[in-house]
Parts: structure tokens; sequence; C-alpha cells
């Protein structure tokens, strides 16, 4: 029977009791599950602050690393049945701890954070959640196994920070490791590269650890277990009519996380993709046998507008203006290559024969002008930055193919007097989106929510009804 993989977050694993009702869901499932879990909510930017304090201000981080094991302790304590399973827990958990230990005096000692470093340290908070579940699934009488990326290879190109899996292989590495009728928990967040090094996956990458081992296995689906019900309309937060998307396409669902949803990794889809692995997600707070939102291949029906209108933040403009250096041939392919080497990534780039603009995140402007500054290209003659903003993000399934989606997020922004930036359509079949000050960003985004889901309309119910159904 091919396994389900299972995947629970940092924001399942808030409470002490948290960890026993992840192992209720567990034992519901009627087939072998592999289950890839998150550190405790949080941990993993205390842990990166820490690591900071010790390298920059060099104080070695007891008081943390002392409430820290407390905490692990408490929920060993809390979840894990019996005096004998609670006692050999214990015992690995503090060589864990020790091994963290050690870590953070090597990072005092020299006072800086090695890449290498970062990526092992950060990786401590899944590795103890994982003991954790496994502990706890084993008092339960739950055949489970700990499982651990270096020891069945999910295997990396070695990206320190945002490594990409290597699905070729892993798949030849993890071959025969995974019984069939037996259950594992996996760390998520972190893979291991050729030469055996910890690489990280990128925030909230224990989705992606997750979506790679359903395509290792075969898996007949990745069940996500949330806070929230699924993939909404509109951010809950701003938009009080927001409503859950009962089914998404895979570029939907990758669109929607890479412009701002937090639902899932931005690049979970793509390992599930070539095998039409369906994602289901489901509410921890209010567990169901129906997924809140199915992400699954393209229905092929007729588009009536955006599914979901989301946004981000984190944006920033660096505009380079020169006479003629939107098609001055190499210019880009220049600009572009002094940004790699400076370590920035572009979102995107739109040109015009005077200006050339880059859309960065906002963390990387200062980075990229100062690079550009150091490297300009001779047709170069003024380096702008315009911080500050926002991106709005029409998604839906072939909506740069619909006629009046532009024209009507145009007039849904005029009629607040909000002014737009930029817009951008035709990278993606699936992506509209327009720029606006972040001051003007929660407007926007009610506006746009308003005039394309005046009564919700339902676009999106799934044709294949077996993809809803789930026996757990």
């Amino acid at each position: 029977m091919p396994h389900k993989i299972i995947k629970f977050g940092g924001s399942n694993l808030q409470k002490k009791t948290d960890f026993s009702r992840c192992a209720e869901i567990i034992e519901n499932y009627n087939s072998p599950c592999v289950i890839v879990v998150s550190a405790f909510y949080q941990v993993t930017d205390r842990l990166r602050k820490a690591a900071l304090k010790a390298s920059d201000s060099g104080q070695f981080p007891g008081d943390f690393l002392s409430e820290f094991s407390d905490e692990c302790r408490e929920q060993v304590n809390e979840n894990v049945q019996g005096d004998e399973l609670i006692e050999k827990t214990n015992a690995e958990l503090q060589s864990l701890l020790d091994k963290l230990s050690l870590l953070f005096k090597g990072i005092h000692a020299i006072g800086e954070l090695p890449q290498t470093i970062n990526d092992t340290l950060l990786s401590y908070g899944e590795r103890i959640s994982a003991l954790i579940l496994t502990a706890v699934l084993s008092s339960r009488n739950i055949n489970t196994t700990l499982a651990l990326p270096e020891d069945f290879g999910l295997i990396t190109d070695g990206e320190f920070g945002n490594a990409s899996i290597l699905l070729r292989e892993s798949a030849r590495r993890v071959k025969g490791y995974f019984a069939e009728n037996h259950n594992y928990v996996v760390p998520g967040f972190y893979g291991i590269s050729s030469e055996g090094k910890t690489t990280l996956l990128g925030r909230g990458g224990t989705d992606y650890s997750a979506a790679a081992l359903a395509y290792l296995l075969d898996a007949e689906s990745l069940d996500i277990w949330k806070d929230v019900e699924g993939f909404q309309t509109g951010d809950p937060r701003i938009v009080k009519e927001s409503r859950t998307i009962d089914y998404l396409s895979y570029n939907e669902a990758a669109e929607l996380s890479y412009f701002g949803a937090k639902i899932l990794h931005p690049r979970t889809v793509e390992p599930l993709q070539p095998k039409n692995i369906p994602v289901r997600i489901f509410n921890i707070d209010d567990p169901s046998d129906k997924p809140g939102t199915v992400i699954h291949t393209d229905t092929g029906e007729d588009l009536h507008g955006p599914k979901s209108i989301t946004y981000s933040r984190n944006f920033s403009v660096l505009k380079l203006k020169g006479p003629g250096i939107g098609i001055k041939p190499g210019v880009l392919a220049q600009v572009a290559g002094i940004m790699d080497l400076a370590g920035v990534n572009i979102s995107s780039v739109f040109t015009s024969q005077t200006a050339i603009c880059f859309l960065l995140q906002g963390s990387d402007l200062k980075k990229a002008k100062n690079a550009i500054r150091a490297n300009a290209p001779a047709l170069i003659r003024d380096v702008e930055s315009i911080s500050a903003i926002a991106l709005v993000a029409l998604v839906g399934e072939g909506i740069t193919k619909k006629e009046g989606i532009a024209a009507k997020a145009f007039q849904a922004v005029a009629e607040e007097k909000i002014n737009i930036e930029i817009i951008a359509a035709g990278a993606s079949t699936a992506a509209v989106y327009f720029v606006v000050k972040e001051s003007d960003c929660d407007r926007a985004v009610k506006a746009t929510h308003r005039y394309f889901f005046p009564e919700f309309p339902r676009h999106d119910t799934l044709k294949n009804s077996d993809l809803t159904s789930v026996v757990i």
C-alpha cells in the first residue's frame, strides 16, 4: 500500500498538548504514513536570533539554551507515555541539545556564523520535533521509526540557506529504505548535499521536504495540516468576507504562494506535478474527512475571473536610467550578472527606452544598489530606488487570456483613489499583478476583492470527487 505523506507545521506545535493532538490525527489514518514535521512554533527564529547574538556580540546564549532545554523536556514529559520510554527519549534529546550547545560554543569562539554552521544549527528545531513525535507515536503503540534525511538520502544541490532537492539522485538513494506497512517520522526543512553537508530548503521548507518525499515514494497524496482551512479568496485579516477555495491547480497554488499567501512553500508543487499527486490541506483545529483546499491538475473549466487576491509588502524597485539603456544589447544581461554576483534575486524586470526597473525583495534593495553603483555599465546615468511598496496579485488559471481583467483591477483601485505604480502580466498564465504604495496595500486588496467577488461565484468545484474524499 502506498504511503500517505503527512506534514505538520510549526503552527501545529504551539501548545504542550499539540504533539498528542497530532498523534491522534495520525492514528485515524488507515494506511502507512510518512510524517514530516517542522520545529516548534517560532523555534527556528529563536535559534537564528541566538546564533546571531553569539556571533555579533560574542555572548554565549546560555539562558536561551537552558530555557529551550526545559521546554523540550516538558514536551516529552507531557506527551510521551511510559517511564522507560520517557527516560530513553530524554537521553536522546539531551544528546541533540549537547550537540546544539557545541555549535553555539563554536560560533561564540570564532565570532562569526559560517553558512554551513548556520544551516546545521537551524536544522535542530526539526530534529528535536521529529524525535519527540516519534516517541509520542511509539508510546501509543503505533509502529514508528525516526528517519533522518542524512540516513535515507534527501540530496540537495548544496546551496546553503535555500537548497534545491535533487530528485533523481535522491530517488536512487531512497530506494528500499521505507518499508511498506510501517510509519516514519522525518524532520523537514533540510536535506544533505552530496558532500554530506546540511543544507536548508528555505523558509517554510518543510512543505518542500514533504512534497519531495511524496514524489520519491509515489504517495497517494500530500496531506498538509494547518491552523487554517486552506487557501482563501483573500487574506481574512484584511478581507473579512473571504472564503476558502475548494480547488486550485498546481500553477495557481504556486503563484499564490510566490506572491505572498503563507499557506505553502512556493516550491511545494514542483515535485508533485509530474506525478499528479494531489495536495490536501486540512484544518487541525477542526479535523474533518474533507480537506479545505485540494491542489491538483487544472480542470480546464472556463475562468470567470481570479480565484484569489493576494499581496506582499516585502518588495522594492531599483530603477536604472540612461539614454537608450532599455534597448542597448547586453546591458540587461550585464546588470543581471552584477546582481547575481551580489546574491540578489530579481523578481521581475520592466524596461523602456530610457529605464530598466527591477522588482526586488525589500531586503535586497541596499545590496543591489551598492553593487550597481560600484560596477555600473557606462550607459547608466542615474540609480533610483523606491521602497515601501506592495505587490497585489490576482491569481487564476488562464487569467492573462481573459479580456478585461486588468481593466477591472484598474477600475477597482481607481475608485479608491489609489495610484498603480506598475502593472504586469504574461510571465505566468495564472497571475496578473500590480504595484502600489505600501500604505495603500490594504485598501487595494479590499477594493479588488470586493470588485471580483461581489457575490462569491463558485467557479472552483472539483470535477474529480475522489480527490475530496479521504479515509483517515
